[in-house]
Parts: C-alpha cells; sequence; structure tokens
C-alpha cells in the first residue's frame, strides 16, 4: 500500500511542479520598458501650429483700358516681365457693327440731309463772296470818289466797314462749309462696311498695354484673341521672390499671436524647417467649414519668411 501511494507521488510529482512553474511565469511581476531623462529648469516655449499657403505679396492684374479686339496673348505664366517695356496684350479698335434696316435706312437718310446741308453751305460761301467781291469794288470807288472830294468820310467808312463785314462773313460760311463736309464724312463713316474700315485703317492701329512693374507672368486670364471692355482683367504680374505666408488660424488661437512673433515653418518640402516672423494679424474673420461639417471662425495671419 505504501509503495503504491509512493509510485503515484513520484509519477505526478513532475506535473505538479511544472504546473507550479507555470504559474510562477504567468503570475509573477515583470519588468516595463520606461524613458529616463534628466530634469532640468528651462524656457517653457508655448506654440500654436496651423496649416498655411504661399503668395506673392504684391500681385498687379493688367486690365484692358480701352474697348477693342485685343490680339493672342503670348505671354506664358511664368515669362520675365519689364516694367514699362514688356508689352503685355496689344488692343486694336473693333469692326464696325452691323445695322439692321431701320438702322441702314436712317443712316441713309443723314447722309442725304449732310449732303443737302452741304451743297446749301456751298451756296453760302458763292453768295459771301460775290457780296465780298461787291464791297471791294465798291470801296475802291469811294476811295477814289474821297479823293476828288466828292463824297464824305462817313460814307468812305460805310464802304470800309461793309467790305470788312462781308470779308467775315466769307470766313463764316467757308467755316460753315467745313463743318458740312467733316458731317458728311461723319454720315457716310456709319455705313462703312467692316472691310472697308480695315482697309482704310491699314495696319494694326493698336493699343499696346505695357506691364507696370518688374517680375513674371504668375496668371493669365485672357489668352486667344477676343472683344473686351475697359476693366476686363488680362492677367496677373507679380514678384515671385517677393513671398509671405497666410496662415487661417482659429480666432482662439490667433488671439495669442502677435506681430513680430518668430515662426518655425515645418513640412514645406524641404529636409530643414524655415524661419519666419508674424508681420501682421488681420483684424477681420471670416466663418470657415471644417471638414467635419463644423463652422470655425478664423482670422489670417501674415508671416515674413526670413
Amino acid at each position: 500500500m505504501e509503495r503504491a501511494v509512493r509510485r503515484r507521488i513520484i509519477f505526478w510529482l513532475p506535473f505538479g511542479l511544472g504546473l507550479a512553474v507555470i504559474l510562477v511565469w504567468l503570475l509573477g511581476p515583470r519588468p516595463v520598458p520606461v524613458d529616463f531623462a534628466t530634469v532640468d529648469r528651462g524656457l517653457l516655449q508655448v506654440s500654436a501650429s496651423d496649416e498655411g499657403e504661399t503668395r506673392v505679396k504684391e500681385i498687379y492684374v493688367v486690365s484692358a483700358p480701352v474697348t477693342g479686339l485685343m490680339r493672342r496673348i503670348d505671354l506664358e505664366p511664368g515669362d520675365p516681365v519689364v516694367a514699362a517695356e514688356t508689352v503685355v496684350a496689344r488692343i486694336e479698335p473693333t469692326d464696325p457693327v452691323v445695322l439692321d434696316v431701320r438702322s441702314e435706312a436712317e443712316a441713309r437718310a443723314a447722309v442725304q440731309a449732310a449732303s443737302a446741308s452741304l451743297e446749301l453751305a456751298r451756296a453760302e460761301v458763292e453768295r459771301a463772296e460775290a457780296e465780298l467781291e461787291f464791297a471791294r469794288s465798291e470801296l475802291e470807288r469811294f476811295r477814289g470818289l474821297a479823293e476828288r472830294d466828292t463824297i464824305s468820310e462817313s460814307a468812305l467808312d460805310d464802304a470800309e466797314r461793309r467790305e470788312r463785314t462781308a470779308t467775315a462773313a466769307l470766313a463764316e460760311s467757308r467755316a460753315q462749309l467745313s463743318v458740312r463736309e467733316f458731317e458728311l464724312e461723319r454720315a457716310e463713316a456709319r455705313l462703312l462696311p467692316a472691310s472697308a474700315a480695315r482697309e482704310r485703317r491699314g495696319g494694326c492701329d493698336c493699343i499696346d498695354v505695357h506691364s507696370p512693374v518688374n517680375g513674371r507672368v504668375l496668371r493669365r486670364l485672357q489668352q486667344s484673341e477676343a472683344v473686351v471692355t475697359p476693366g476686363t482683367p488680362l492677367m496677373e504680374i507679380g514678384d515671385p521672390r517677393e513671398m509671405e505666408i497666410v496662415v487661417d488660424m482659429l480666432s482662439t488661437e490667433a488671439v495669442l499671436v502677435r506681430p513680430g512673433q518668430a515662426v518655425l515653418i515645418e513640412a514645406w518640402g524641404g529636409a530643414e524647417p524655415l524661419n519666419g516672423r508674424v508681420q501682421r494679424v488681420e483684424p477681420f474673420g471670416f466663418t470657415k467649414v471644417s471638414a467635419l461639417g463644423i463652422e470655425e471662425q478664423r482670422v489670417n495671419v501674415i508671416v515674413d519668411l526670413e
């Protein structure tokens, strides 16, 4: 009996010891990895971070000064321009507007009226020339009579006055004749077709639009040939070397930013961060919807690169 008990103990003893070892390994304490650092006194740096975008400081929008047909712009974005030298656009006068039936009839009637006025002015010139010729001959006759003391001095003065009045009347009638000729040309110009207008104009009587500053073409707003009106934007010009960064920050963070504070620019594409400085905090905020659909009040912070 005792021998059987001993055999059982010897048989189960290794299993018990193994189970105890496993329980001790499972339930026993284990070391936890930690980071060690030396506690020291220093400056506490508080920062506010957000994403921003670069832009050119001064952008000049070149617009059309007059109404006309703008020739195709050959300048490409990135091309250099020189102030008051580089021609960025050329605008030529537009062709005459095609008249409808009523407008054409009115224009032809205006031509006929101008022609009649011209004939009347020519008749007035002929009448004035006749009056002047008569006044001059009469004056010569009166002067001969005055030398012989046949007429009085007042009669001679009246003859001289009539001669001067006739001379002035002739000058006035000739001026009226010139006015009627110009009115006829203006009336005929309304009937001028587009092909005749191009022939009269000859080459491109264009207005050259020059670059206002030195720099490069940033964006071309108009490229193809088109009819433009005064104020139509054609292109944007600026100096890419003069850059600044615009950061739209939350208003709760923007109140902590002051002009002159240092800025650290990271994740801009280079290995090393860039240094900047806050130029100004714009006083006007705006509402922006975040990616989660939440309306946020934001303020632009302008940063200068150093």
